[in-house]
């Protein structure tokens, strides 16, 4: 029952994109990765539909044509069945989007898909040859003092934290220990307000990125998606970051360069 504090962490969903976005675009500043290669190419072990056909920028800017894994029952019915404890590993949420047919043909449309941020994921692995998880730790969220800023597993390690509620057909539930691993890179990680308001800052500013790959970071289609982040209009102001929304918590960061917000 004690009031939420500006020092408490909370699960920022999937503002995890903007963190596997700039490692990946990371990857392609040293000359690891192409954006222009497909998916198969460097992850030939998935079979992943039409994955010679998606490159890594399409998976960055959301026009993959993927079936979203989390739009599915296949992945709901098991993880409520479990009391929210279930834990589903990168490949067994991408079994569920591949028994999906493709939305599109890859490249001509955007369609909003954890599916690919997923794929993105284990892009990172492969070729950093760490787990993601380490890699977001130890060269960005280190290098850029984001001291809160984490993976989070089912419970928090950090405290004081914020408890978030869900609404379930029994009711109103604690969904701060649901089990976030059916978001993975593209929505477990934890943080707090400070470092969020001083990663919005660094995300707008295409911090540790080549102007390349600041260039591909920001080249945001017609629906305003560009390589792991989101662009709004509001009131003829530019805000660049992303939303987050996991059960039980709701995180927006978004900066606008103008007005130094």
């Amino acid at each position: 029952n004690d009031p939420i504090h500006e020092n408490n962490a909370f699960r920022i969903a999937s503002v995890t994109k903007t963190f596997t976005g700039t490692a990946i675009l990371m990857l392609a500043d040293e000359g690891l990765i192409s954006l222009d290669h497909a998916i198969s190419d460097y992850l030939p072990e998935y079979n992943i539909p039409s994955g010679d056909s998606i490159t890594i920028r399409m998976l960055g800017n959301m026009t993959s044509g993927l079936y979203n894994y989390s739009d599915s029952p296949e992945l709901w019915e098991p993880f409520i069945a479990s009391g929210y404890t279930l834990s589903f590993p990168p490949d067994s949420l991408l079994a569920i989007a591949f028994r999906h047919p493709l939305k599109f043909t890859p490249g001509t449309a955007y369609d909003y898909c954890n599916t690919n941020t997923i794929l993105l994921g284990l892009l990172l692995e492969k070729v950093s040859n760490m787990p993601a998880v380490q890699f977001i730790q130890e060269k960005i969220c280190r290098p850029l003092n984001l001291k809160q800023t984490c993976f989070g597993g089912p419970f928090f390690m950090q405290t004081p934290y914020t408890h978030g509620y869900a609404l379930t057909e029994e009711g109103l539930a604690d969904a701060t220990n649901w089990n976030p691993s059916w978001g993975w890179t593209a929505g477990a990680l934890v943080s707090d307000l400070k470092d969020m308001k001083q990663w919005g800052r660094l995300l707008a500013d295409g911090a540790l990125l080549s102007q390349a790959m600041k260039n591909e970071r920001f080249n945001f289609g017609a629906d305003g998606y560009g390589f792991g982040v989101e662009s709004i209009h509001y009131k003829n102001d530019l805000w660049v970051g992303h939303p987050g929304s996991i059960p039980g918590y709701n995180t927006q960061v978004w900066h606008n360069a103008a007005r130094k917000t």
